[in-house]
This record gives structure tokens, sequence and C-alpha cells, in this order.
């Protein structure tokens, strides 16, 4: 009996099926993974399939084998940097992939999965807010701490309301909550943290502009990625980096036409003062 994944195209008699060791590890790497999570990622596997042939169980296998740790971890490593890759960011980025291939900016079919780690690294909690993920019973525990942590991001969310300094804190703090670092605070102290972080920041003898000033906000999150120590808001502030002002908001200097004649003038009179012939 032939059996064919609606999702990736696999296919192979059933029996086989059962005893394969490579589609069985296929299927061990994705228990424990939510329902919604298997779906975008079996649907993301179709493009790794070739035109003229349907993926093998072993390709299957390899290509799950290679995501399922990062999955399990909830991070990833890219050039050098970590960055949280939660079970939504996984939905998220895949269902990128798709759309990208949908609109002719991927073509299949993909050899490795940097496209799809790239992506990882471009999520942040509030792509994915209010996004539900039902898990199967093996992953109950990991799901019941995450939604402490979703409860906390929600209620950070609630607190940055329309400013973009708290929008900002509130992005960032949610980030770092996801990491395994030492000092980490409790998801429901996440709000009060922001607050005496916010207040650190304006009570400060500087002038922030959104146009400007956003991105640094950003950029210095960043930098605590790699880092295994919770920061606090003076080390958030010593990370901004440098304000860069787009060339084209800078008002040129006023020409002084006047002053320049006679600054020529002076020029020339040295040359040649009053009064001497030249030759």
């Amino acid at each position: 009996m032939k059996v064919k994944c609606p999702s990736c195209g696999a296919s192979m008699s059933l029996d086989v099926l059962i005893a394969h060791d490579e589609a069985r590890d296929a299927l061990v790497a994705l228990s424990g993974i939510s329902d919604e999570l298997v779906k975008a990622c079996l649907k993301y596997l179709t493009l790794f399939r070739p035109a003229e042939r349907d993926l093998t169980f072993a390709r299957v296998a390899k290509l799950v084998g290679e995501i399922a740790p990062m999955i399990r971890a909830g991070e990833i490593s890219r050039n050098r940097q970590t960055y949280p890759a939660p079970r939504e960011a996984w939905i998220w980025a895949f269902n990128r992939c798709l759309e990208a291939r949908d609109a002719g900016r991927l073509k299949p079919p993909l050899t490795s999965h940097g496209y799809l780690l790239e992506n990882i690294t471009f999520w942040s909690p509030e792509k994915t807010a209010g996004m539900e993920v039902a898990v199967s019973g093996t992953a109950v525990q990991a799901i019941g701490q995450n939604s402490k942590l979703r409860q906390g991001v929600n209620a950070l969310n609630q607190w940055a309301g329309g400013d973009w300094i708290k929008q900002e804190l509130a992005a960032g703090l949610s980030v770092l909550a996801t990491l395994n670092m030492n000092g980490r605070p409790a998801a429901t102290d996440l709000p009060a943290i922001a607050e005496l972080w916010y207040q650190q920041i304006i009570d400060r003898d500087e002038q922030y502009v959104e146009a400007f000033d956003r991105v640094r906000f950003q950029t210095a999150f960043k930098v605590f990625l790699a880092s295994k120590e919770w920061p606090n808001a003076s080390d958030l502030i010593r990370s901004l980096p440098m304000r860069l002002v787009p060339r084209a908001m800078i008002d040129a200097p006023k020409q002084d036409v006047a002053r320049q004649r006679e600054k020529l003038q002076a020029v020339k009179n040295k040359i040649n003062p009053k009064g001497v012939k030249n030759d």
C-alpha cells in the first residue's frame, strides 16, 4: 500500500514507512511540536521537492533533523549571533518562505535552510502577537511556561501604548525574556522593569526624536542577544549608537558671495601689489 504526504509529497509503502529508520526519525523529531507548527513545517518542506520527483523520507528526515533541535531549543545561531526562536517564530518564518515562493522571490527547490533562518532573525514578538499554538501532551510543561511569558509580553504591549520609546522597550525586553539569561526577571515583572528603564531614559539630558532614534534603540537591544547576563537600563543607554542624521536633512552652508570676492581680491593684491607693473 502506497502512502503520500499531502503537504511535502513524500511517498512510500506503509509497511516500509513503519520500519524505515529515517522515516521514524523524522516522525520522532516532529513529535512534541505543535499541530500548527507541524503543518507549517510540512508545507515548507515542499520547497525542497524537485520538480520531477517526490521527496524521499530519507531527505525529509534529514531536513527535519537539521531544524528540530533549534525548534526545541527555542533559539538559533546566525552569523555568530544568537536569536530567539519560539514556536510562533518558526510558524511565522515558514509562512514567510511560502509567501516568498508565491511572490516569485524564492525559487524552489531549496538546498538549505538559509532563507528560513534569515527570516527568523527578523522575527519579533509583536509580529505574532495573539498567536495561539496548541501542542501535544509531551510539550505541556514548556507551553505552560510560555503562557506566562505571553501574558508578560501582552502586559508590556498594553503598557507601551502609543509611545514609541515604550514600544521599543517593550519589543526589546520581550525578545530578551525568551533567552536563558542569568538574572532574567519573572514575566509578570516585565512591565514594572520597563517603566523603570523608561524613567531612566527620559530623565537624561537628551531629546529623543523618533525619526532618528527608534533605530538606535533597536540596534542597542541587538547587542544583548549574545549576552549571558540580563542587562539594565544603563547598559542600554551605553549601547545606544551615535545618532545618524540623513544627509538630505542637513542644510547646506550658505554662500557669502561678497565675502568670497573680498578674499579673492586680497589674494590678487598679494600676487600683484598696486604700483607694480608686470613685464
